[in-house]
């Protein structure tokens, strides 16, 4: 195992299969929220964006490459590299996702979350849930080890407010290198006193929290990890995937379930990742992906807080880890894929 990942992951799948949940919702138009998209208006575009990086290097429906209002680039980039390393599948979930992607992706159904604020915001939640439960039940015949990513910009926001509604005190990561907790607090509470939660109030009910407080990649990835029940799962993301584990423990989901993260994440000293993640008895796995050593500087900044984690790219590395890449050719081949990528004709 590369001196990269952390600890040893011991397990080599056979037959492992990266997959990735794409969703939107308006609390990630909220300014000041999110900085997956250069303006509010474009997140709804960045998760299809995303998925036709990473299965084609290629940008169809967005005009522009997805990337943090600072400059960094989206990180499918790194996740694109670690797949070509690899040749490991990779498979893209739509759930309540408004912009669909020109590529060829599961539709598990439901309409974009709602502003968490104004309204409730997953009321597809249980539907979803039972969609994806139906897939997760598919796939474990067909992989030995599922890893399962996301892209939805807003989403540690809603996670900070389901898991306020778990019970859970602990703070999110953002994209931002400054993590806007001042705001994303703000709008947790005024959602909570909009729907009537507490804290802890649905400690027992995680799918309501969910449906009232959370977005569409949330019942998506539960029920995907409730069906891969006898496959091995790992949640590849940060705070977005360690509230999924909180509340996958709360609905006494069972597997063998772990999450993979990036080590930017784990540094994170504004956000409460391994609080949350040691409480649920669930492993965690990190990868230092080393993009410092990139020769991009929109690239370099990673190392420096900016965007930290998505469209599983923690998890995509680690895999690259496992399967023997060395970390210079990742962050190599992490360069030359953002060099590559075809961008729509203007």
């Amino acid at each position: 195992m590369p001196n990269w990942i952390y600890p040893d992951f011991e397990f080599k799948p056979k037959r492992p299969l990266f997959l990735c949940i794409i969703s939107n919702t308006d609390t990630g138009k909220i300014p000041g929220i999110s900085a997956a998209g250069t303006s509010p208006e474009l997140t709804d575009y960045t998760p299809g964006a995303d998925a036709e990086l990473v299965e084609t290097n290629k940008i169809i429906t967005m005009p522009e490459l997805p990337e943090a209002p600072g400059g960094s680039p989206t990180p499918a980039i790194v996740t694109k590299a670690s797949l070509n390393l690899t040749g490991i599948p990779s498979l893209f979930v739509a759930s309540g996702l408004r912009k669909k992607p020109a590529i060829p992706y599961v539709e598990l159904g439901g309409a974009g979350g709602n502003d968490i604020r104004l309204h409730s915001a997953v009321p597809d939640a249980k539907m979803l849930y039972e969609n994806a439960m139906l897939l997760g039940k598919k796939l474990a015949l067909l992989s030995d080890c599922v890893f399962i990513g996301e892209s939805i910009a807003g989403g540690t926001t809603t996670a900070m407010a389901v898991l306020r509604a778990l019970g859970y005190s602990g703070n999110v990561s953002s994209s931002f290198c400054d993590n806007p907790l001042d705001i994303k607090v703000k709008v947790v509470k005024e959602a909570m006193k909009r729907a009537g939660i507490t804290q802890g109030s649905l400690k027992n009910d995680p799918l309501r929290a969910v449906t009232e407080l959370g977005d569409p990649m949330m019942p998506a990835a539960l029920g995907l990890m409730h069906g891969l029940k006898g496959t091995k799962v790992v949640m590849a993301g940060g705070t977005q995937m360690a509230a999924v584990l909180a509340m996958g423990k709360a609905m006494q989901i069972e597997g063998d379930i772990s999450i993979a993260t990036t080590r930017y994440i784990v540094e994170d000293k504004s956000a409460s990742f391994k609080e949350i993640v040691e409480s649920t008895g669930w492993p965690y796995y990190y990868s230092d992906p080393g993009l410092e050593m990139s020769k991009i500087p929109p690239v370099q900044i990673y190392a420096q807080g900016y965007v930290k984690e998505g469209v599983g790219m923690g998890g995509a590395a680690l895999l690259a880890g496992i399967y023997g890449v060395q970390r210079e050719k990742l962050v190599e081949e992490t360069d030359r894929v953002l060099m590559t990528v075809e961008l729509p004709k203007k």
